[in-house]
């Protein structure tokens, strides 16, 4: 039997719905480092979006913010990024020691190192169980760029044959204020077609 084709509505309502699976798996994992402080996390927009719009997320491509990205292996092949920009990353990092720790300091970039494997892990956790799919991240790297050459050092270190990226608007709440960031899934070629059919399958199966 031939595989119907996927609409990109149908596309994203499941890569939402991944989403929020695996923001539900983030928020657990950060209560258990804030000693079961309440966190709340949250995705409240799920876009394909085009290359050359993702720097404009984060306020343009000169705008400089704070990246976390992992390089992930499978049967597909991507990397999850996650941007955040000086102030929730300052927030995020007084939230889980309770001291104003510096970002870019020892302290502050090895808090965020972890926020970022957690929120990558939460994801592929998620997309594991649910595909069958045993995902082997590397480790993590942190860097201070402007939006812009954050992205552009990612895409030219994957063989990105999509035009387009998954983004997923994350925001956190916790009793330190609020923390935005934006975080991203760069596919090597078809890997997002492959995600959503194996979701498919597994879920009429």
């Amino acid at each position: 039997m031939p595989e119907l084709p996927i609409s990109e509505e149908f596309k994203l309502d499941v890569l939402k719905e991944m989403g929020n699976i695996g923001a539900g798996n983030a928020t657990t994992a950060l209560s258990t480092l804030l000693n079961y402080e309440r966190v709340n996390m949250h995705v409240p927009e799920v876009d394909l979006c085009p290359l050359v719009d993702i720097p404009d997320l984060m306020g343009g491509a000169e705008k400089s913010v704070i990246g976390i990205y992992i390089r992930v292996f499978s049967e597909v092949s991507f990397y999850a990024v996650f941007l955040i920009d000086f102030e929730s990353a300052q927030t995020l990092v007084a939230s889980l020691t309770g001291k104003k720790y510096p970002v870019m300091e020892e302290m502050g970039r090895s808090v965020l190192l972890e926020v970022g494997n957690i929120v990558t892990a939460s994801y592929l956790n998620a997309l594991s169980h649910l595909t069958n799919l045993t995902f082997l991240p590397e480790p993590p790297l942190l860097v201070v760029d402007m939006a812009g050459a954050i992205l552009g050092t990612v895409l030219a270190e994957t063989n990105v044959a999509e035009d387009y990226i998954l983004v997923l608007k994350t925001a956190f709440v916790t009793a330190a204020g609020d923390i935005e960031g934006n975080f991203l899934i760069i596919p090597d070629q078809n890997t997002l077609d492959i995600i959503v059919r194996l979701l498919v399958n597994g879920a009429c199966q």
